[in-house]
């Protein structure tokens, strides 16, 4: 796999600072941070009618648990 320059140097420091962990093989995958961000959008499009405001907390934090399980 080739790495991405981009942004390398940051990472690099916050795996050093303790601020990110690096995970290898199935804890790696995110898996368990896709479902859970397909849980609570599916919790999110379940309370839009009643409470838009729980909503879009829910689906901001679907989309932070997505953004998780691509690091």
């Amino acid at each position: 796999m080739s790495r991405w320059l981009r942004g390398e140097a940051e990472i690099e420091r916050l795996l050093r600072g303790g601020e990110l962990q690096e995970l290898t093989g199935g804890a790696a995958d995110g898996e368990q941070w896709l479902s859970k961000a397909r849980r609570t959008l599916n919790t999110a499009a379940g309370v839009a009618d009643t409470d838009s405001d729980s909503a879009f907390t829910l689906a901001y934090d679907a989309a932070r648990f997505a953004c998780t399980a691509l690091l």
